[in-house]
């Protein structure tokens, strides 16, 4: 049976070759750096002849007629052109544009080609999503050194690749470099490592010529002499047969030169600036697998925008009627380019404290009696800003009861759904009137969740007056970063979260973790941004690298935690 079925394969293969596509023809997509590279060096090496090798680039025409004349490639007119002539294609583009290139070549792709990513930072099981059939993938991270024959490349196969596809893979990556086989996990390290490192080279060797220019030698002179000498050392290192601390010792005499420059390095602590340094590469290559994610809210249709107090009131309960005018320009025009927005927006008590400009009681009752002042002035606001833009709103109001009974919660979908098909935004609140638990925990961040859920939105939106979440507190340490896509929530993330006055932004930090889980069980990406940056709306929605982005399967449910009750 199992030889039938591959016998059955080869006539399919052979009718395929019969209709113009070969097992000799590659197709590149994308003619940057990294393609030309290749495709000099398998040209030059004499794997393919140019007459094999297509190459398509959706900018910068020069770059692929100068690949024609030194080359002798053929320039595909369309992706569809060059999967029907090649069976193998090389994706070569920018990861932003992964997205785009896969869903125009998924109707035209099948088990007989090959696709092969260069792409840094995007996995397997990406590429896979996007397609309709089962086509073998390989992931490989080459380096610049491939034009010269002396790259470093690693490669990961899928699972649906044969053993010959493999062999196919590891020829034409041989006559570049050095071929290793990896597990995929390994290639967020590799691509810091000889992804990146042949930078790392460069940048060494551009200081060294700088600073013996400094010292006196003619600019010339010093760039070749540091050239060469890390020519030299990498020959040296490849072909001595000594490993790199042996040859390090070798050089290394206890009272000479070397051995004086080298004790600088190690007071400036050159290892542990070159770990940081890689530390950093290799968390972009992570955070690169997100933008072809984030490339898809660009078709979300309806959206779920929660915005929180502190974007929209100062400190006193002002409202920032610029902020808030910002936001409704970028809602219109959302709704004019046929998207569906609902508004989740918090303020009402804020607002209500800053209009009696007296001390209310910090208790339930006072923050219930601000909530009924400020909801007024606060939807007062929205009618006028949006009226501008032709839009009706609608204010609603709910409590947990509301979206816990089916009954009202169904009439409120109802609802929903009619306000939408007339193009009327609903501004809704928290009911803080009568509402009690979640005024004691800001609640608005899961309400915004539980209304995403329920008007089946595409995208929640939570403004907030970070930039996202931050591996730690970004006003007292320097040294934080903001985490542009998460994967998964650990217990350091949850401390962080939980901990007092929040490490990673404003208190209600926690809170937002939980809307994002709830919204992404229910298979609803979200992204937690800063609602007083330029254009944030419209940069999510463009797909733009903004904020901290929660893709589907950010949180594993065994590690999302409860939400306590109160």
């Amino acid at each position: 049976m199992m030889q039938n079925k591959r016998e059955n394969k080869t006539e399919k293969s052979t009718e395929r070759k019969t209709e113009g596509k070969t097992e000799r023809k590659i197709g590149f997509i994308g003619a940057g750096n990294m393609a030309s590279a290749m495709i000099r060096a398998v040209t030059g090496k004499g794997v393919f002849r140019g007459s094999e090798v297509m190459v398509i680039n959706k900018n910068n025409r020069e770059r692929i007629e100068t690949l024609q004349h030194e080359c002798g490639v053929l320039a595909a007119k369309s992706l569809e052109e060059m999967a029907s002539l090649c069976s193998t294609l090389v994706i070569c583009t920018k990861p932003d544009q992964v997205t785009e290139v896969l869903d125009t070549l998924s109707p035209v792709l099948d088990e007989e080609h090959l696709l092969v990513s260069v792409v840094a930072g995007i996995t397997i099981r990406y590429i896979q999503s996007r397609l309709v059939r089962e086509v073998p993938v390989v992931r490989a991270m080459p380096n610049t050194p491939v034009e010269v024959g002396e790259g470093a490349i690693a490669i990961s196969a899928g699972e649906a690749v044969s053993p010959d596809q493999r062999a196919q893979v590891e020829e034409i990556f041989r006559s570049l470099g050095k071929v290793v086989w990896v597990s995929e996990g390994d290639m967020d390290v590799i691509t810091a490592l000889s992804g990146s490192g042949p930078a790392y080279f460069y940048k060494l060797a551009l200081a060294m010529s700088r600073a013996a220019e400094r010292l006196g030698l003619e600019r010339n002179l010093a760039r070749e002499l540091s050239a060469q000498t890390l020519i030299g050392a990498g020959f040296l290192l490849k072909y001595n047969g000594a490993d790199t601390e042996d040859l390090l010792r070798q050089v290394v005499s206890p009272k000479g030169t070397s051995a004086a420059a080298l004790r600088v390095f190690e007071s400036k602590r050159l290892d542990s600036i070159v770990e940081e340094a890689m530390t950093k590469a290799a968390a972009r290559s992570v955070e690169l697998s997100g933008l072809p994610e984030r490339r898809m809210l660009t078709k979300s249709r309806k959206i779920v925008v929660k915005i929180g107090s502190s974007t929209i009131t100062d400190e006193n309960g002002n409202l920032k009627e610029r902020h808030i005018k910002a936001l409704v320009d970028q809602i219109a025009k959302s709704v004019a380019e046929g998207r569906q927005v609902l508004v989740v927006s918090s303020g009402a008590i804020a607002c209500g404290r800053g209009r009696m400009r007296v001390n209310m009681p910090d208790s339930i009752t006072g923050k219930q009696a601000l909530a009924a002042i400020g909801q007024g002035l606060l939807m007062r606001t929205y009618e006028c800003l949006f009226d501008a833009h032709g839009l009706t709103v609608a204010q609603i109001l709910l409590t947990r009861e509301d979206l816990a009974s089916p009954k009202r919660s169904a009439l409120c979908k109802n609802t929903l759904d009619e306000l939408l098909l007339q193009k009327v935004v609903p501004i809704i609140n928290e009911n803080d009137t009568v509402a009690v638990d979640e005024i004691r925990l800001g609640d608005n961040d899961t309400l915004s969740a539980r209304v995403a859920v329920l008007a089946q939105a595409d995208l929640l939106v939570i403004l907030t007056d970070t930039d996202g979440l931050y591996t730690m507190d970004p006003r007292r340490e320097p040294n934080a970063r903001r985490i542009t896509r998460v994967r998964d929530i650990n217990s350091d993330l949850l401390g962080m979260a939980q901990s007092s006055g929040g490490p990673l932004g404003t208190g209600g930090m926690l809170t937002k973790l939980w809307a994002a889980s709830l919204a992404l069980e229910h298979g609803i990406p979200t992204v937690i941004a800063n609602g007083a940056e330029e254009n944030v709306l419209v940069s999510i929605l463009n797909g733009q690298e903004i904020g901290t982005f929660f893709s589907r399967d950010s949180f594993p449910p065994e590690v999302v935690p409860a939400r306590p009750s109160c």
